[in-house]
């Protein structure tokens, strides 16, 4: 399965100072250390805004994007010259031309508090998707299983961060039980096979068992060959832990 090239970039609006300057001013930073590849690569053709708890009723929504209209690299001193003591003063970022804001045709929600900085997507998905776990467009793995979840009427929430301490582990897929949360991991062979990647699948399921979660592993042959059987293994488990439990605060 060949997945369609992203060329849309929904990104994080941390605070309403920073959407005044989109709205007034045209632009949106990134720090170059942080940058997508979309946006180093120069393939970002449009940018969406993602606006977090600050935003009060508009949180958790993506309603505003605009085209690419300028991609340039500025030093944040140049940006904002007035806060020349600021500890990132010197750093490099993309600013990103958004000079054409729009509308989409309809809000993109959230149904669970996210704690994203980006979701590379394509701009078809950013103009049709009902709500935000549409938009991933990362593997075509998980787009298989994503599709097959939606089937069986079971609720998940896909790329969902859980905080552990100081550490933060992105899941998948996960699906919230009444008793014991599931964490799906749609696992690539060749990254099955390298003792690294088993090692530190290990400790991080064992971390996510002390939060609660319960974590499954599938191979890209059990997820194209066998996908009957993937969904039994995940219909068992929820009904193991208690059936599906799916509210706001269930983490």
């Amino acid at each position: 399965m060949e997945k369609i090239q992203n060329s849309t970039l929904v990104a994080l609006v941390p605070s309403r100072r920073d959407w005044d300057l989109i709205r007034t001013q045209g632009w949106y930073r990134i720090p170059v250390r942080m940058a997508p590849a979309m946006v180093k690569d120069g393939t970002i053709q449009y940018i969406a805004f993602y606006f977090p708890s600050v935003f009060g009723e508009e949180k958790q929504r993506i309603q505003w994007y605009s085209p690419v209209t300028s991609l340039l690299v500025r030093k944040r001193l140049e940006l904002f010259p007035d806060e020349p003591r600021h500890k990132h003063a010197g750093w490099d970022y993309y600013v990103v031309g958004c000079a054409d804001l729009r509308h989409l045709p309809h809000i993109i929600r959230s149904r669970k508090p996210r704690r994203l900085l980006f979701i590379p997507t394509t701009i078809q998905k950013l103009l049709t998707a009902p709500e935000i776990n549409y938009l991933f467009n990362d593997s075509p793995l998980e787009d298989m299983l994503w599709l097959q979840l939606l089937e069986a009427g079971i609720p998940s929430e896909r790329q969902y961060e859980v905080t552990v301490g100081q550490g933060r582990y992105k899941l998948d897929f996960a699906v919230f039980c009444k008793d014991r949360n599931l964490a799906i991991e749609c696992d690539g062979d060749a990254h099955h096979m390298r003792r690294s990647a088993v090692e530190r699948d290990k400790k991080r399921s064992n971390t996510l068992s002390s939060r609660g979660w319960s974590v499954l592993h599938f191979t890209t042959k059990e997820l194209t060959t066998n996908m009957p059987g993937t969904m039994q293994i995940i219909r068992d488990a929820i009904a193991q832990y208690g059936g599906i439990w799916y509210k706001e605060d269930a983490a």
